[in-house]
């Protein structure tokens, strides 16, 4: 697992910023793909855009989750619910 030093090690997931491409997909993109007029399958361009949109949506957060698991996070998920927990007869 990557360490960041600076941080008294906590760990780094560099990979999480592909999370931000769907923003800039829609957001950041949009005043450009607006003055787009080509129609491809007889759909207006912006709506093609926001359907590839979706898809890479769901492909980049597959990628993350994966790297996710690679990484080790639900140990530590597990690690905090377990710290963070009273006892078992306690209700939360």
């Amino acid at each position: 697992m990557a360490q960041d030093p600076g941080t008294g090690g906590a760990p780094r997931y560099m990979y999480r910023w592909l999370l931000a491409v769907p923003f800039v997909w829609q957001a950041g993109l949009a005043p450009v793909i607006n003055g787009v007029s080509w129609a491809p399958f007889g759909l207006p361009f912006p709506m093609l855009w926001q359907l590839a949109g979706i898809v890479l949506t769901s492909v980049l957060i597959a990628i993350v989750f994966r790297l996710d698991r690679a990484h080790g996070v639900e140990r530590e998920e597990a690690a905090f619910i377990a710290a963070t927990s009273g006892s078992a007869g306690e209700p939360r």
